[in-house]
């Protein structure tokens, strides 16, 4: 039995194979087309499927679109969907979302051709190929893909690319992004085959949304350069402790909220691309990093005491550095990792 798994909403669009159990190839999009990231995370972006990646997973196969017995997305629209439409199909979509008041159900004026991309992934994935990968996909009708198409929940594909590759039978699992559907942190408990949701952050309080505000304000592109801002913090010095901490709260049974925030006030103007970078840019950096690092051995701790599992990788580590960085504060969590050669 062949099962194709997609990712293609947001960033890095990818493609993997499995076949019995047994993973054949995977592969991501931008390995083909040398776009970083596969393309920009926009709504009218999210119909391009990863159509290079799955062509390579099939030839890896030596098969056909037509022989996958099942496709698996790692989003579910239906999740996103207000209530009143999950039994009405039909969605209003203005030619110029952004230039019309988003209606109170909807997140972004550009969630129903989001959502109406997602739909309608499995027709073009049958339809919207590109002619040079004709041999791999011509022939096959959306009505044979509809049926064996399944949306999986966002948080649950990362969970199950997780626990279900690791070497435990059971483990205590945390998801943390920028967002699912609706959830940007989720726990589950993975026991066997299966995982049992344990509890979930909502959106809009992100702590990959926060580190993507911070990225953009830094003169950097968010969804994309990240790991800049990591760089960045390893020069910085957390001068800013105290302001992302009034931020990020943390609350009970692994909750937490962010708060909104005017940057340009609290840090100055926005460091425009390939602008000179100043000490307080490191220092943005390092402290945003620290908050971060203290806020996941918060999740942590409260995942392990939740659950009782000790397969938590690196847990009695980040246990020992959570107690260490309780009682120094305020000196950053970052210096008990670099004393401890991590």
């Amino acid at each position: 039995m062949y099962t194709l798994g997609i990712n293609a909403v947001y960033h890095d669009p990818a493609a993997c194979l499995i076949a019995d159990g047994v993973l054949v190839a995977a592969a991501e999009e931008e390995r083909f087309t040398h776009v970083k990231h596969g393309k920009r995370p926009i709504p009218f972006s999210t119909y391009e499927l990863p159509y290079h990646a799955i062509d390579f997973c099939l030839r890896q196969a030596g098969i056909t679109l037509r022989d996958v017995d099942h496709f698996a997305y790692s989003y579910d629209p239906w999740l996103l969907l207000p209530e009143q439409y999950r039994t009405n199909a039909t969605i209003t979509l203005p030619l110029e979302p952004s230039a019309h008041p988003t209606p109170a159900e909807w997140e972004s004026a550009w969630d129903p051709l989001f959502v109406s991309s997602i739909v309608n992934a499995p027709r073009q994935l049958t339809g919207g190929w590109p002619l040079h990968l004709q041999p791999r996909f011509h022939g096959v009708r959306s009505a044979e893909v509809i049926p064996r198409w399944h949306f999986v929940e966002h948080h649950i594909a990362h969970a199950a690319s997780a626990f279900h590759v690791s070497p435990f039978s059971e483990a205590a699992v945390m998801t943390i992004d920028g967002r699912g559907e609706r959830a940007s942190t989720s726990y589950n408990l993975g026991s066997g085959n299966q995982l049992e949701r344990l509890g979930q952050v909502n959106m809009p309080h992100s702590l990959g949304i926060l580190y993507e505000r911070i990225t953009e304000h830094l003169g950097f592109l968010h969804s994309s350069d990240e790991y800049k801002v990591m760089a960045l913090a390893s020069f910085g010095a957390p001068r800013y402790l105290d302001i992302f901490r009034a931020i990020v709260r943390l609350g009970a049974n692994g909750q937490y909220t962010v708060q909104p925030a005017n940057w340009t006030e609290l840090f100055g103007p926005q460091r425009l691309k390939g602008g000179p970078l100043e000490q307080y840019h490191y220092d943005i950096a390092r402290s945003l990093q620290a908050v971060l690092e203290e806020t996941v051995l918060e999740l942590s701790h409260w995942l392990h005491t939740a659950t009782g599992s000790e397969n938590l990788p690196g847990w009695w580590r980040c246990a020992q550095l959570r107690d260490e960085c309780a009682a120094a504060r305020p000196q950053s969590i970052q210096a008990h990792l670099g004393a401890a050669g991590r």
